[in-house]
């Protein structure tokens, strides 16, 4: 058992400067303003964006549903609080101009 867990650990340190090796090799590219291939980096982004999508919290059905009703009840009630202040104003402008009827 000892011994799996040294040769992991041996393992496990041959791999890191590796990965230390693509790290620093990636910076230094960037450093010099090469880009890489336009595929790999078209593959590279769709990735990114997978693995970040997978970290996101999505809402519940129920909660999506809550979110809708509250959303269209609030669009409805500012449309109506608009429209009022505009016909409300413009009646007091027609009124303030002169007793214009329209």
């Amino acid at each position: 058992m000892m011994e799996r867990e040294e040769r992991l650990q041996k393992r496990q340190r041959a791999d890191a400067p590796s990965r230390q090796q693509q790290v620093a090799a990636t910076a230094a590219r960037k450093q010099r303003g090469e880009r890489g291939p336009l595929i790999q980096r078209i593959r590279r982004y769709f990735h990114d964006v997978r693995v970040e999508l997978k970290k996101v919290s999505w809402p519940t059905a129920d909660q999506m549903k809550n979110f809708t009703t509250v959303t269209l009840i609030t669009s409805i009630t500012l449309t109506l609080v608009v429209f009022g202040l505009d016909f409300g104003l413009k009646e007091l402008v027609l009124i303030a101009l002169g007793g214009i009827s329209g």
